[in-house]
């Protein structure tokens, strides 16, 4: 406090420390909750669950959809994997869609065997709308009662050999929507790569799972997706924001449908390997995220309210609580203010602000050991602050320079 009485006359000095200790006490209940949800969660994604069982005879006719936009250098990898999974055949057919390319990613696919779909579209550029313009093309033709269910796999994706089957099992059980377990190519071969794995390892292991041990709708990665034909036939692929996975979930749950987790069945993609490569990968998922709270929280919280299930609050939480690393920076930030202007020995104030470092310090470390990562990817969180200075970095880079050039422009669709 000695910070705050060089400045302040003795007359207000009184007022500011009650002001600032109400923002502490405020701020400091609110990431409390916060971390008490993810550990919620964690908590639920360590008790037993029933594990699904592979049906015996495999009966899903599956169509593989990979959208690529100049990949012709690794698009074999994804058609090498899928050509060696443990799944019949003549049960699978794989789709490129060649989006705006100018390299020989369609040709590359041909030689394997494969259809692609040559996209051309100026206007309309990325995924999401490549996966719309696919699914309306397969629609308008016969071939799409051909199948059952519909997997996105992403170009630089290796798909493990038991992916189809694991699907196979999920859909055959009446699952609408899944997303299998997405991971890192190599986590320990940069420090980038070790701290994307951080982050996978705690969704995926912490919070993914606990949702699907309280049956809520888990989050869309955009990679490793799986959908049954109802599911298409109905919505198509209606997301096209930057963030177009995360929003689709949302739109499935608001109309009744969940996302189920399916961590037997995994895909393996590879991560930018330097902070400068994945400026505006990272940029585009967060600034993504605030434009989808910004359109989705009200209509999430009244359907909680009106359907009675919680399952809708923890689908806001999902859009409210920021990227974790966001949030742990936030949260170290906050507390090294709190010690520059508040700290006054130890009490309850003081209390919760060291509960709130050590209990996310606790998470990431629970997290780490769960996915039984090497020592390598230990040795590379010692880059976590620079991880941590890159992130904002990255987000105040796209708020204020790409945002309202280009990102911004995404069509505000009617909410059920």
């Amino acid at each position: 406090m000695c910070f705050i009485g060089g400045f302040v006359k003795n007359g207000t000095r009184e007022k500011l420390v009650a002001v600032i200790d109400f923002f502490f006490w405020t701020v400091g209940g609110l990431l409390i909750s916060g971390i008490a949800y993810l550990y919620f969660l964690g908590v639920q994604s360590l008790l037993p669950v029933k594990k699904h069982s592979l049906s015996l005879k495999p009966a899903t006719r599956f169509a593989i959809l990979i959208p690529a936009h100049n990949e012709a250098e690794i698009i074999k990898n994804p058609l090498e994997s899928i050509r060696n999974m443990d799944y019949p055949q003549g049960l699978c057919k794989t789709f490129v869609i060649a989006d705006n390319c100018i390299d020989e990613t369609a040709q590359v696919a041909r030689e394997y065997g494969v259809r692609s779909f040559e996209r051309k579209d100026n206007e309309r550029k990325g995924k999401g709308f490549a996966l719309q313009w696919a699914f309306e093309y397969l629609q308008q033709g016969n071939e799409f009662d051909d199948y059952d269910a519909f997997v996105i796999i992403d170009a630089d994706t290796i798909a493990e050999a038991g992916f189809l089957r694991a699907m196979d099992s999920r859909i055959a059980k009446g699952e609408m929507a899944i997303q299998g377990y997405y991971d890192v190519i190599n986590p320990e071969g940069s420090p980038m790569a070790s701290l994307s794995y951080l982050g996978f390892a705690l969704s995926r292991n912490l919070k993914y799972k606990g949702r699907t041990r309280m049956g809520w709708s888990s989050n869309l990665l955009g990679n490793g997706m799986c959908f049954s034909k109802e599911v298409v036939s109905r919505f198509g692929w209606d997301a096209t924001s930057i963030v177009e996975d995360l929003e689709y979930a949302v739109m499935l749950h608001l109309n009744g449908i969940k996302v189920s987790f399916a961590p037997e069945a995994r895909v393996f993609a590879e991560i930018p390997k330097t902070f400068k490569n994945s400026r505006i990968q990272r940029s585009r998922w967060d600034i993504g995220r605030f434009q989808l709270r910004n359109r989705y929280l009200v209509p999430l919280l009244k359907k909680a309210i009106r359907n009675r299930d919680v399952s809708y609050l923890d689908t806001a939480m999902e859009l409210l609580i920021p990227p974790f690393a966001l949030f742990l920076i936030l949260s170290f930030a906050l507390f090294g203010l709190f010690m520059a202007t508040s700290f006054r020995g130890f009490n309850i104030l003081s209390t919760i602000w060291f509960t709130i470092v050590s209990g996310l310090g606790a998470y990431v470390l629970v997290g780490l050991v769960i996915a039984k990562a090497n020592w390598k990817t230990y040795t590379n969180l010692m880059y976590a602050p620079f991880f941590m200075i890159w992130r904002v970095k990255t987000v105040i880079w796209g708020y204020f320079f790409r945002i309202g050039k280009q990102w911004i422009k995404t069509e505000r669709k009617e909410i059920l």
